[in-house]
This record gives structure tokens, C-alpha cells and sequence, in this order.
């Protein structure tokens, strides 16, 4: 708002007095006598002429000084009135780049209204200010509105008009309305939006021509376990077709899950797909819904939508097969059945091919190792493959170790556990096996039996295999008590492997070696006697809680359990192409973060790290610049953990269908008015100026003492009166 000032002459004079009015007038009088008197007295030395105008000149002096005494001051008036201020709104949302009613795009069609047939009207009488509405409020100057394009995001209108409000007197949309929608909260009866600030909308592009089939929401769970059925929930919506029916469609990647079809009887309708699928692998999943494009639809991208969905196992399935009925299979499988979370499949061997019985196949009940089976079919069914001093060559062929070979490098599990054929008499060098161990055999023979004490590596100390208590001196006692072991295998630890346990004895051997290969994890363990952890302590009136943590904890990490992961990282539920995602980090306190994020192409990414406000919890976050799948990466000095983030471009779940609906609503709100396209919108402006047209008249009042000139003038005339006074000998 701007002002327009106009001055007028003095309006009047007002006195007043610093001392009673009778008070002057005596003074007044005094003073004519003195002048009086004065004359008289120089007369006869000046003459009657010189005596007139010393004696006038005096008097006058001395009506000056009553003058002040009368503290006059004059009133001056200056009216002002003001000139109203209109904000122009243009919407930049990603919409605004669809087809408009005429030629070119919708905020064409807005700039053309704007440029056109209405700034130059309006700048000749009022205060216009332009605004970008996209990405926030952004003040324009007018030679930025033709190179203005549709790359904000979807805007907030009512946001942008509250903003707005106390800054001018009336604002001026243009929009396709398709922004966030109204709540309850913004009707005209209880909103925030005020009529202080009418809104005066000019709707661009035609809802009539609109055509589109759109996923306006696809909502799966963040988290589901293998082998239990998953729902994912869709909301279609019809613009601008009638009588039609679409597949919608679900995919794992670029597998095709199941599909269903949903047919729209009328325009405008909105239907629930339920769609429902069995995960059957662990890990996470990378799933899209998606809907075939239809014929003249005006937008592609919100066709599909794509979510990220992690699968848990809801039981870890391990196979245990052990080559002799040993006390390590009794306590080892004791263990492990007693975990509720593991659905466990075990055999022992009790006869060899060699062990020759005089009994009929089907009189015997010993049930044969299925070998072909488990290790030709059923392995990929499996978390986990766990050997017990088992002689492999007796069992397995080629075929077999090459498939649990496959089976790790895609993500399996595999430990092998020690005893005198640990090694198969140094076969295992030979075989597929090899490949994926952490160990190397030494020559034969490789076992020994002589008691043996363990002690903590230093990456043991901080492994979650061995980090039985998070008390770091708690844990070393705890292992620094176990029983000693009466046999252990004598292996080299390879450069792929980690020592968690190793003798204590020099030369010190691997006892536990930990390792990868491709996606999987293997373990070794170079003895037969680590059932003695639980019944040692047992015997020593101690409980085996030590042995049994042991043993859950190694299946926890070599199925990758995120139970066991000390880092947690909580994703967004849906990120968007050019908008800051964050991310939530949880890691245990007095511990370093180490955040990444990495492109769809693999590219390291900018990324911030702060505080989250609790100790041990940050906040990542970067800002993809544009949608796929961004892989997110914590580490810490204990552990590490990846994530998938999946972001959608600005178009997907985008229904562009002009809501000229809503724009009427907020016009009504605030007590403005809708301007069609063949009105004329300078004109429907006019009224609301006059309404906001304000003057007001601003008084000065000047006192006389302080007018420059007047101080100067009777400083001149004393100056006059000495020098005449001076001139003519009285001074």
C-alpha cells in the first residue's frame, strides 16, 4: 500500500500564553511608558527624529519578547490517502505444465491472462506486487513471469493466502486449483482464512476435456514375514471415462505377481483394489502397482506407484545334519530347539553306507538321508545348512556342495562344525566348499585332542556373536571362564575370515572364524566340544545361559537377524524427487555415525547428520533429485545397515484433473468472487479497490519560537538598534 500526499496553507493560529493574560498586558504597558520615558530622554541630545525611531524601535523589541510570551504556533494540514496494493498469485505447481483450454500449457494460458489483459490496467492505478506460488511464496518482478515454468511442488494455497494477509488489500489467483485440498478446519464458517484479504480467482484449464486413470493411493506395510499373506491397498480414480475397466497390476521387480481388474461405470468415481500375495523370500522388496496407460490420458507417471517393503522370516528354517549321534549334535540341537523362533530340521547319521545289517529295507526304522532331495530341491528353503563333523564324501557329491555353494553366494547361511571329519580327511580343499569357508585345513592330521582354553579376540570383544553382554568387561569374563575344550581342529584363517575365538595356549589356532561370501555368511567353529560351555558351567552349579545366548546369537547373524543389528534406521513413508527426505537413526550411545546415501547409479550422494534430541538417535537426510532407489548406509565401530528408500517423481499419485471446485470455495471463504474467461477481470477488480481506498489528514502544529526566520529577526533588529544607537553616540 502506498501514499498519496496533498498539502494546504496554514490552517490557523492559536496562542499559549506562558504567563496569565492581565500579566502581558501589563507588561505591555510598562513597556509603552518605558518607550515613553526613553524618548524624552534623548530628545534633547538626538533630536525629535532619531528619538522617535530609537524609542520605536525599542517597543517594538519588547512586543517581540510579549509575542513569544504568547507561545503562538501555526496548524498546517496535509491529507494523505492511500493506494490499495494487489497480490497477484500465479501458481507454478507441476499441473500447471498440462494441456490448457487453448493452446499450450495451463500456466501458458495463465501467463497470457496475466501479461496481457490485466498487469498493464493494473500498475497504471494501483500498487501491484507479483507472487510465484510453488515451492513456496516467491516475490516476482514482471519480467520473470515469461520465463516462469511448472517445476514447484504441489502448492498450499491456503498456507500462501494467510501469508498473504495484513500485506495487502485484495489477491488475485491463477491456478487449476489443484493444490491441498480444504480440511474442515479452512470452510468459510470456522477457517483461518479472513475476508480481510478477499480472493478474486481466475481458474485456468478444462476439467470437461480432462482424461486420466489415476493410483491416487497404494499403501503396503513397511515390514512382512515370509510365508504369511501381504495386502497392499489401491485407490483408483476415473477422470474423464466412462464404462471402462483396467487391470491394475502388481509386480515384485519386474516379476509379475498377481493382477486384478476394476471397472468405472461413470467419471469422477473413486474404487478400493485390495491386492494380496504371498512373500516367499526373505529381504527387501522392491514393488510396484501399476495400471496400463489408457487412450488420450493426459498424465503417464501417476499410472504406477512404487513401494519398498522389507520381508522378515517369521521362523528361521535351518537344516542340521550331524555324522555321528555326538553330545555336541545333543546340547548343540537342544539349543537350538529351544529358540521358539527356529523351525528346525535335523538328522544324524547313525549308519554309513558301509554299516551292512541283515534286515530287510522296509523292516528297518532308520529313515535314509534324503541327500537328492535336500540338496537338489529344498535347500533354497532353508536360512541355514549347519555340518557337524560330517565326512561329506560319504554323502554328498559334486553336484550337491556346488549347489550349497549357489546357495550361500545368493544369501544362505552356512556353518561347519568341528570334529575329526571336519576337514573329510582334507577333501573339503577340494570341493566347492572351500570357496566359501573363512579357514584353510592344515595338513593331516588336523584334530587334536588335548584341552584347550578359548580367549576373546579383539574383534570378537565387539562382534554380536560374541558380545554375549554389552558390559565389555562382562563379556571377556564370561569367556574367560568357559571350560576348556578337549578337541580342537588346527586351521589357518584365510584373509576373507575374522577370528572371534581363538586358544589361549601359544601357538594360539582360530576357534571361531566368521566370513562372507556373495550375499551369504558362514561360520566355523574348530571343535566338538563346545557342548562343554553349557554342561561345564552346569557342573560348576552355574546356569548355561552363556552357551544358549551363544548359540541363538550365531544363527541370528548369520540369517543377517536385524534383532541383532545394533543400528536401526526408520525410512520415511513415501519421498518425493526434489524434496528433503529424512531419516531416523538409532545406534547405541558413545558409539561414531557414519551416514551414506548412494544414487540409483551408485553414486555418492551429499547427505547431513544431527542430533535427534535422545542420545543415541540422529536424523539423516538428503534430497533426491530425481525418483528411483536410493540405498541408505549407517556404520558404526560395532556394526552396519542398509536400507532402500524408494523416490516417487512429483507426477506419480498427482490427480491434475482442474479443481475449479475448490477454487470457488476459497473465493467464498474470504468473500471474493470466481472471474470466468470471458469476463473482464480489471473491471470485477475495481469495486474491491474503491472498498479498500482509505485517506486521512495529518495536523502539524509549528510553534513561533522555533521558526528559524523568526529567532533571526529579532536577532537582526537588536543588531540594528545597537549599531543605530552606536552611530548616534549613545553607545
Amino acid at each position: 500500500m502506498t501514499l498519496h500526499v496533498t498539502t494546504s496553507p496554514l490552517a490557523h493560529l492559536s496562542a499559549a500564553p506562558i504567563l496569565p493574560f492581565w500579566i502581558l498586558l501589563l507588561l505591555l504597558a510598562g513597556g509603552i511608558t518605558a518607550a515613553i520615558l526613553q524618548y524624552r530622554s534623548i530628545r534633547r541630545r538626538l533630536g525629535g527624529g532619531k528619538a522617535v525611531v530609537l524609542s520605536v524601535m525599542r517597543l517594538s523589541l519588547f512586543c517581540m519578547l510579549l509575542l513569544f510570551m504568547l507561545n503562538i504556533s501555526a496548524t498546517g494540514r496535509k491529507e494523505h490517502a492511500t493506494i490499495p496494493s494487489i497480490a497477484v498469485l500465479l501458481d507454478t505447481s507441476p499441473s500447471m505444465g498440462l494441456p490448457g483450454g487453448s493452446e499450450g500449457t495451463r500456466l501458458d494460458e495463465a501467463k497470457q491472462i496475466l501479461l496481457k489483459r490485466l498487469l498493464g490496467a493494473l500498475e497504471k492505478t494501483y500498487d501491484v506486487r507479483l507472487y510465484e506460488l510453488g515451492d513456496g511464496l516467491k516475490e516476482l518482478n514482471k519480467e520473470e513471469v515469461s520465463t516462469l515454468q511448472p517445476d514447484g511442488k504441489r502448492v498450499d494455497i491456503i498456507d500462501a493466502l494467510k501469508k498473504l494477509e495484513g500485506r495487502a488489500s485484495l489477491a488475485v489467483l491463477l491456478s487449476d486449483g489443484t493444490a491441498k485440498p480444504l480440511d474442515s478446519s479452512d470452510s468459510a464458517s470456522n477457517g483461518p482464512l479472513s475476508k480481510s484479504l478477499p480472493v478474486l480467482v481466475i481458474p485456468v484449464g478444462d476439467a470437461a476435456t480432462y482424461r486420466d486413470i489415476l493410483l491416487s493411493a497404494a499403501k503396503a506395510p513397511t515390514v512382512a514375514f515370509r510365508g504369511r499373506e501381504v495386502t497392499i491397498d489401491t485407490t483408483i480414480t476415473d477422470r474423464g471415462y466412462a464404462n471402462v475397466t483396467v487391470p491394475v497390476l502388481l509386480k515384485d521387480g519386474a516379476r509379475l505377481i498377481t493382477t486384478k481388474n476394476v471397472h468405472f461405470t461413470k467419471s469422477g468415481e473413486s474404487l478400493s483394489v485390495s491386492l494380496s500375495f504371498t512373500p516367499e523370500e526373505a529381504g527387501t522388496h522392491l514393488l510396484s502397482v501399476s495400471i496400463p496407460l489408457q487412450a488420450d490420458e493426459s498424465i503417464a507417471s501417476n499410472n504406477i506407484a512404487n513401494l519398498s517393503m522389507k520381508v522378515l522370516k517369521d521362523k528361521t528354517r535351518i537344516l542340521f545334519v550331524s555324522g555321528t549321534p555326538s553330545p555336541n549334535y545333543r546340547f548343540m540341537r537342544m539349543a537350538l530347539k529351544n529358540d521358539p523362533s527356529v523351525d528346525l530340521l535335523s538328522f544324524v547319521i547313525l549308519r554309513g553306507p558301509s554299516n551292512v545289517i541283515n534286515v530287510p529295507l522296509h523292516e528297518q526304522s532308520l529313515i535314509p538321508f534324503p541327500v537328492d532331495t535336500l540338496f537338489s530341491g529344498e535347500l533354497k528353503d532353508f536360512d541355514l545348512l549347519i555340518f557337524d563333523n560330517l565326512p561329506l564324501h560319504v554323502y554328498l557329491n559334486q553336484k550337491h556342495l556346488e549347489s550349497i555353494r549357489d546357495f550361500v553366494g545368493s544369501g544362505g547361511a552356512f556353518a561347519l562344525i568341528g570334529g575329526p571329519n571336519m576337514s573329510d580327511g582334507g577333501r573339503v580343499t577340494l570341493t566347492p566348499l572351500n570357496e566359501i569357508l573363512p579357514v584353510a585345513f592344515t595338513q593331516e592330521p588336523d584334530y587334536s585332542r588335548s584341552a584347550r582354553s578359548v580367549r576373546v579376540t579383539a574383534a570378537g570383544s565387539v562382534h554380536p556373536v560374541t558380545r554375549l553382554s554389552p558390559d565389555k568387561a562382562l563379556n571377556l569374563r564370561l569367556w574367560s571362564e568357559m571350560p576348556p575344550l578337549d578337541g580342537i581342529n588346527d586351521l589357518n584363517v584365510k584373509r576373507s575370515g575374522t577370528v572371534l575365538l581363538e586358544s589361549a595356549a601359544s601357538p594360539s589356532r582360530p576357534v571361531l572364524t566368521v566370513g562372507n561370501y556373495g550375499k551369504g555368511r558362514v561360520l566355523a567353529l574348530a571343535t566338538d566340544f563346545s557342548w562343554k560351555w553349557g554342561t561345564g558351567m552346569l557342573a560348576q552349579g552355574r546356569d548355561n545361559s552363556a552357551y544358549l545366548r551363544f548359540i541363538e546369537r550365531a544363527v541370528r547373524w548369520l540369517t543377517n537377524d536385524q534383532a541383532l543389528n545394533p543400528i536401526a534406521m526408520m525410512l520415511p513413508e513415501r519421498s518425493e524427487e526434489g524434496q528433503d527426505a529424512e531419516i531416523r537413526i538409532r545406534i547405541a550411545e558413545n558409539e561414531t555415525l557414519l551416514f551414506s546415501v548412494f544414487s540409483p547409479g551408485g553414486i555418492k550422494l551429499p547427505a547431513q547428520i544431527k542430533s535427534g534430541g535422545v542420545p543415541g538417535e540422529y536424523i539423516g537426510s538428503f534430497r533426491p533429485e530425481r525418483k528411483g532407489t536410493y540405498r541408505l548406509r549407517a556404520e558404526t565401530g560395532t556394526g552396519s545397515l542398509e536400507e532402500l528408500l524408494v523416490a516417487g517423481g512429483q507426477m506419480e499419485r498427482l490427480d491434475g484433473a482442474p479443481d475449479h471446485q475448490l477454487l470457488s470455495s476459497i473465493s467464498a471463504a474470504t468473500g471474493g468472487k470466481v472471474v470466468r474467461a470471458g469476463d473482464n477481470p480489471v473491471s470485477e477488480i475495481q469495486p474491491y479497490m474503491e472498498k479498500a481506498k482509505k485517506s486521512f489528514v495529518e495536523e502539524r502544529e509549528v510553534p513561533l519560537w522555533s521558526l528559524p526566520w523568526a529567532v533571526a529577526f529579532v536577532v537582526g533588529w537588536l543588531a540594528a538598534e545597537w549599531f543605530l544607537r552606536r552611530r548616534w553616540g549613545l553607545a
